[in-house]
């Protein structure tokens, strides 16, 4: 089950990053893997970003997930972070927004 939702999640992410790679001549979607995700405690993680909206989530091996009946369990995930504000220049401080 864990593999099949990571399957459908990178298929998504690929198919996002060709089309817009054809349009544009760079990926809408990059992701780097963060810290501990070569093994280890806490499984793989990495951090997503959506590169025309500024999106970030965070995906990781070793989530924990409620099932609908109320059982819970760990697997596979994405946790959305919230959405980037591009800054003027390098080391600008950007004050939280209020929502």
């Amino acid at each position: 089950m864990r593999t099949g939702w990571m399957l459908l999640g990178l298929l998504v992410l690929s198919a996002g990053a060709l089309a817009e790679e054809g349009r544009a001549g760079a990926g809408r979607y990059e992701a780097l893997p963060l810290a501990g995700a070569e093994g280890g405690k806490g499984g793989g993680r990495a951090f997503i970003l959506d590169t025309r909206d500024g999106h970030v989530w965070i995906w990781s091996e070793n989530e924990l997930i409620t099932a609908p009946d109320g059982r819970r369990r760990y697997g596979g995930g994405f946790i959305y972070q919230g959405k980037l504000r591009p800054g003027t220049q390098p080391g600008e401080m950007i004050e939280q927004q209020a929502r």
